[in-house]
Order: C-alpha cells, then structure tokens, then sequence
C-alpha cells in the first residue's frame, strides 16, 4: 500500500483541537488500522508544531511496523507554509503522498474566536496593565486581523509544497465526516470529545464585560478575575455579544477573502447571514 501523510494545517479556531483530541484519544484503534498518529511532544494534542526541522529518519520512524497512514496536525501551519518545506523534500524524494487538510469556518465567526482566545491567553497581562487586548476596541481588533490574514495565499503556498493531490477544503463543522472518509472509515473510533477539552471560546459579551471592567478603576482585581473565571461556565449559553451588526460588519470586511476562496477553490466561507443577503 502507498504510504500516504494527513498534514492538517488549521486554520486555528476551526476545531483543531477536537481533530486532535479525537486522533490522540483513538490512537491505538487508529494504529490497528495501520494510521499513525505520532504523541504530541508536549500538552498542546497537536504532533506537528516543529515540522520545519522533521528528517528523513523521523519520517521513516512514523511509517514502522506496517503504518500505511500518518496523520499529522497543527493549527499554527495554516499561515507558514514554509514550515513545510522540509517536508516536502523528504516525501518527493521517498515517494510519500502528502493529503492537505484544511477546515474553516465563517470569518465573522473566527474573529470571535480570535477574541476570546486573546482573553484567555493574555488575562494576566490585560489584568495587569489594566489595558485590555493591548488597549485596542473590537473593531481595531479585528481590523488588524482582516488586514493581515491572507487565506487564498496561505493555501496556494501550501499546495505549491504538495501539488500531487488537491487540497482537501471545508467547513469545521464537517470535520468528523471528512476525517473518518479520509481515514478510510475506521471501525472502532470515538468521535466524542467532552466540550472543555475542545478549547470553547468565551462568550463575547463577557469578554466585552471584562474588557470594561479592566478599564474602570472603581472595578477590583479579584472581582475581574471571578468575571473570568465565571465566563468558562457559560461557553455554550446564547451570546448577546455576537450582534447582527457585528457579523453583518465582520462579513463585509472580509468579503474579499470570501471572494478569493470562492474564485480559487470554490470554497463558499461566508456566514448563513451574507449567503442570504446575496441571493
């Protein structure tokens, strides 16, 4: 059997985390069926966040005691596609076809995402300067995101590395089906990840809240910290924080990303939302 790679690139807060919380919890059924999923070297269940130094020799080890099948994973890839290099080298020279595996969900969506994923890894700093996400508003945020983030040209990067097969594209919320196909259809596989391992983004309205509260010097340190706290707890309740408004501004700054993933991949990212006002 031609050995093949899974290289998931991301993007982040697309449901990396499940992907790979899935393939670490299934590890053993996976190998069974001859697909390897290589241990994280740390916490974080990704396995592929130093792919730029991989060797021949690692690669090799990956495909002993009959794997027909690697799967390897990080989110952080999606816009280094340089990182891949290595990898690419090594694969053409061994004969090793390379699958990439990219999941997305609506721009609006991830910079809400981005936002909470912000708060959570910055509490402490934010707390401390009193200067919530650098002292910058939502909008100033997400401007900073729309302008830099260049999706079309992240993926025709990535496909240069690996031209022999096209790039796999679709939405987060069809990874457990375009996986299993992918895989083959394993038999024995559990596809259920408890919610708080799957890294939920906080609400926006309390990320909003704490935000605010960071800037009022009537607001103390402890009662911020058991507003964040609290926020874990409500994850997945409705969200007044993801307004109409918001989406509908969200949406319209990234409509030529949208338009470029559309012309080149024919990828449709837009939210419900924006589908609906174009037609």
């Amino acid at each position: 059997m031609t050995q093949k790679i899974i290289l998931h690139i991301g993007s982040p807060k697309c449901g990396s985390t499940y992907l790979q919380r899935v393939m670490v919890q299934n590890s053993e059924t996976l190998l069974r069926h001859g697909i390897h999923y290589p241990a994280p070297p740390g916490s974080h269940p990704g396995n592929a966040g130093d792919i730029a130094e991989i060797t021949k020799a690692e690669v090799a080890a990956m495909f002993a005691d009959g794997v027909h099948t690697v799967v390897l994973s990080h989110e952080d890839l999606y816009s280094l596609s340089k990182r891949g290099i290595a990898l690419a080298e090594i694969t053409k020279e061994a004969g090793i076809a390379v699958q990439l595996l990219v999941f997305l969900r609506p721009f609006s969506d991830f910079v809400f995402g981005d936002y909470s994923q912000f708060m959570k890894q910055f509490f402490d700093t934010f707390l401390a300067e009193r200067k919530p996400y650098g002292g910058r508003d939502f909008e100033t945020f997400a401007k900073r995101r729309i302008d830099t983030m260049k999706p079309a040209a992240y993926l025709t990067n990535w496909g240069k590395l690996f031209p022999d097969l096209p790039i796999i594209l679709d939405s987060h919320r069809n990874i457990h089906s375009v996986l299993d196909a992918v895989l083959g259809y394993p038999e024995g596989m559990i596809w259920e990840v408890p919610h708080h391992d799957t890294n939920p983004s906080l609400r926006m309205q309390d990320c909003d809240i704490i935000a605010a509260s960071m800037l009022d010097p009537a607001c103390a340190d402890d009662d911020i910290r058991q507003m964040f706290l609290t926020a874990f707890h409500h994850t997945q309740e409705p969200d007044m924080g993801r307004s109409a408004e918001r989406i509908a501004w969200l949406e319209e700054q990234f409509r030529p990303h949208n338009e470029a993933l559309l012309t080149q991949f024919g990828f449709d990212n837009r939210a419900p939302v924006s589908r609906e006002a174009d037609t």
